[in-house]
């Protein structure tokens, strides 16, 4: 039993260095995330993670990677890697930099062991020329009846498991900030629209930008031979009145502004048409098959494009009006391009041609420098795991100058490095001490 009682710091950084504590938090957090692919999640399926039961919805589940205590679970398991990352600092920084002699057979590495007789210089001739050959960092050690050594192959894949634990602090670092700090959006728009920024629907987050998106084309291009080409948005930044930026976008092909970026996500067919309201003129773009309507101003009727046909060049709707918030279907017809027609003796609309409604994603994820930053440190601590394995070799002289006994011991995390390495050097050895 200690003679002093641990303190409350001990007693929390001894928690938090359990390997245990890590393992537990991490088959919480995926059994959690198993569970939330199964339940319809708000940033997909609005709807549908409506319909879920109230107790799920409560617990976060419906919106799990936003969730409070879905947070805290990944902050704890940083917390816990970054612990268990700097106990094994001192000893990985030893082990590279600092390597010692072993002094006694029992330092002596146990995976392999060989012995045999020689004499001393022409030994340490021959381990000295053979390791530093091999790329071997050598230590010595001497006394009067003997000597020692330690030689160290692939140091450098210590750090491997090091620098793994320490690229998933970052990426789990790079989620939380890009999801506490940033924020994701949708909205559609037909051509010739402005939208504010701060008006489009959000899943995740808070805008905090002011600039307007101007959606000056859509377009879904088709190749030649019939198949689909992309769907192409030109937009422009707008800060107030004025173009602050322009980009053309598509799959794939995204678009970036401070910070903020945007993704072609999907494309609708839609209607451009004018509303002639007692002599004022107001442009409307309305999507297929009912995605938006139009209501004029101080009218209850609301104006639809039912369905239409998607000629980019001569293009004929099936329009329907509704009135007040009962959607009573007061009038139905087709308009043909240049067509006008009066909507319920209240104004007159024409069509004018063809418009393409875009889908576009919106995000701003300031945590994305951390993901690119952590999984490159990932990819260099797997490389340095699986293929730059340390070989220890290790060896204890005793005896006077024309006879003594070698005892040589090994250890490596690869078995066939180990034997090819090892069996190598002392075959070399024993040549070496027969002659």
């Amino acid at each position: 039993m200690s003679t002093q009682e641990k303190s409350l710091t001990d007693k929390i950084w001894e928690v938090f260095s359990s390997m245990k504590l890590g393992l537990a938090l991490l088959g919480i957090i995926a059994l959690a995330s198993a569970i939330g692919t199964f339940i319809p999640q708000i940033s997909l399926e609005p709807e549908k993670a409506k319909t879920v039961g109230a107790l799920w919805q409560t617990l976060g589940f419906t919106d799990l990677y936003a969730a409070w205590w879905f947070h805290l679970l990944l902050g704890l398991l940083g917390v816990n890697l970054v612990i268990c990352s700097l106990q094994r600092f001192q000893g990985i920084y030893a082990k590279t930099f600092h390597q010692k002699a072993a002094r006694t057979l029992t330092e002596l590495p146990g995976q392999a062991r060989a012995e045999l007789k020689g004499n001393s210089v022409r030994l340490a001739q021959v381990i000295t020329e053979t390791l530093v050959q091999k790329h071997y960092h050598l230590v010595r050690d001497e006394w009067e009846t003997g000597w020692s050594f330690t030689a160290v192959k692939h140091r450098w894949g210590y750090w491997g498991s090091l620098i793994t634990h320490i690229s998933f602090v970052i990426l789990l670092a790079g989620a939380l900030v890009g999801t506490l700090l940033g924020f994701k959006g949708y909205f559609m728009a037909g051509a010739g629209s402005t939208v504010p920024l701060k008006q489009i629907e959000l899943s995740r987050g808070k805008v905090s930008q002011t600039f307007n998106v101007k959606i000056n084309s859509a377009e879904d291009r088709m190749l030649a031979n019939g198949e689909r080409d992309n769907w192409y948005t030109d937009l422009s930044i707008l800060e107030g009145d004025k173009e602050v930026a322009r980009q053309t976008l598509s799959v794939n092909h995204p678009f970036t502004y401070e910070g903020v970026t945007f993704y072609q996500a999907s494309f609708a067919h839609g209607a451009a048409l004018t509303a002639d309201i007692k002599g004022q003129k107001i442009p409307v773009v309305l999507q297929d098959q009912g995605g938006n309507f139009f209501q004029a101003p101080g009218t209850d009727l609301y104006l639809v494009v039912a369905a239409m046909k998607n000629d980019v060049q001569n293009p004929v709707i099936l329009y329907q009006v509704y009135q007040g918030y009962g959607f009573k279907l007061v009038q139905s017809g087709q308009l043909k391009k240049g067509e006008s027609v009066m909507i319920n003796d209240a104004y007159q609309v024409t069509l004018d041609g063809y418009s393409g409604f875009t889908g576009l994603q919106v995000k701003e994820d300031p945590g994305v420098s951390l993901i690119w930053l952590g999984s490159l440190l990932l990819l260099i601590g797997l490389m340095l795991s699986f293929y730059w394995r340390p070989v220890v070799i290790s060896g204890i002289y005793n005896g006077g100058e024309t006879g003594g006994k070698l005892v040589l011991g090994a250890s490596g995390k690869s078995k066939s490095l180990l034997a090819e390495e090892f069996g190598q050097f002392t075959d070399k050895l024993k040549n070496s001490a027969a002659n």
